[in-house]
């Protein structure tokens, strides 16, 4: 019986290996094939190379895997995300990138540390320090855990607590599958968050800040549905490169299992497709059940985690000043 190639993993990249002869021998020939999974049915699965699109009997199939993505993948796709989410300021030591918005939302606040410092740890760690300080705010690393688990051990060992773990996941657009979105709701398109919009996105406004970087790109857009005249669900997408980045997807209390979170992704997913994206991505709490069900039934997978850590010597006075939100989650 060949092995099983699951429908979860269309759109993921695979290897498959695959009887492809004999030799003189008598002795039975394998061949691998890696690259995307375009669908597969009982008899046939249809991968997309680098170089062609193959037709893979599945009777041929002596094992298939889905694999999972490097640390220089994670890595180049933590810099998409940057991208998609950019802070009023910004600097660097080395690799890592400082990010800090007046202390809205996590993401934009904390240190992403994509490359080698380029001095010692400790002297980089202090130097982070000073710089965040100087903002009122605490020093937090946002950490690609498997990408960057030398840096996640070492924290770890001097205290820094976790928290907030987050799946980002990724989905391939030409291979979504088909929507149930709802034909009857109207998801509605604008090119900036609107007051009510924010005050949906989180509960009781946002700072001027916080408004500033949700509009803080020039390939934004905000995706809103009214039902009787009330904003009931929001969501916000970027396009960077060929990525499209979907973040701040609410559904009001009073409006949520109508299916319109569902309705904002498709919305917001033909929107992306239509700017020239192929693939999509979303951050989301890897504790939030709920949400990463219904993306993965809309085809997205887990790409890779990362937590955040936050620095011990930090006062009560900065870690305050961060102000955590539903944007961490990109939900």
């Amino acid at each position: 019986m060949p092995p099983v190639i699951s429908n979860s993993w269309i759109g993921r990249r695979i290897v498959v290996r695959r009887v492809v002869g004999r030799g003189d021998d008598g002795r039975i020939l394998f061949g691998d094939v890696v690259g995307d999974l375009l669908t597969v049915t009982a008899s046939t699965a249809r991968i997309e190379t680098r170089s062609e699109v193959l037709d893979v009997d599945l009777s041929h199939v002596a094992t298939a895997k889905v694999v999972e993505a490097s640390a220089a993948e994670v890595l180049a796709l933590e810099e998409i995300c940057l991208r998609g989410w950019r802070p009023e300021e910004s600097g660097e030591i080395g690799g890592w990138v400082l990010r800090a918005n007046d202390g809205f939302t996590m993401r934009a606040n904390t240190v992403l540390p994509l490359k080698p410092p380029g001095v010692p740890l400790d002297e980089a760690i202090a130097e982070a320090r000073e710089w965040y300080a100087k903002r009122g705010l605490p020093l937090v690393f946002s950490i690609p855990t498997e990408a960057r688990r030398l840096l996640d051990a070492h924290l770890q060992e001097l205290g820094w607590e976790p928290s907030l773990d987050v799946h980002v996941m990724t989905a391939r657009l030409d291979v979504l599958p088909v929507s149930d979105a709802r034909f009857d709701i109207e998801v509605q398109l604008g090119s900036q968050a609107s007051d009510e919009w924010c005050t949906l996105y989180k509960a009781g406004g946002m700072p001027p800040g916080g408004v500033a970087l949700l509009n803080r790109h020039d390939r934004a857009i905000f995706a809103q549905v009214r039902l009787e005249g009330q904003l009931v669900a929001i969501g916000r997408g970027v396009v960077d490169g060929n990525w499209l980045g979907i973040s701040a997807v609410e559904v009001a209390p009073s409006a949520r299992r109508r299916g319109l979170a569902t309705s904002v992704m498709s919305a917001l997913s033909q929107w992306g497709r239509s700017n020239g994206a192929t693939r999509s991505y979303l951050q989301v709490m890897s504790d939030n059940a709920p949400a990463v069900t219904l993306y993965r039934r809309l085809g997205y997978w887990v790409h890779h985690d990362y937590r955040y850590r936050t620095d011990p010597d930090s006062t009560p006075r900065q870690q305050g000043h961060l102000q955590p939100g539903p944007d961490d989650a990109g939900s």
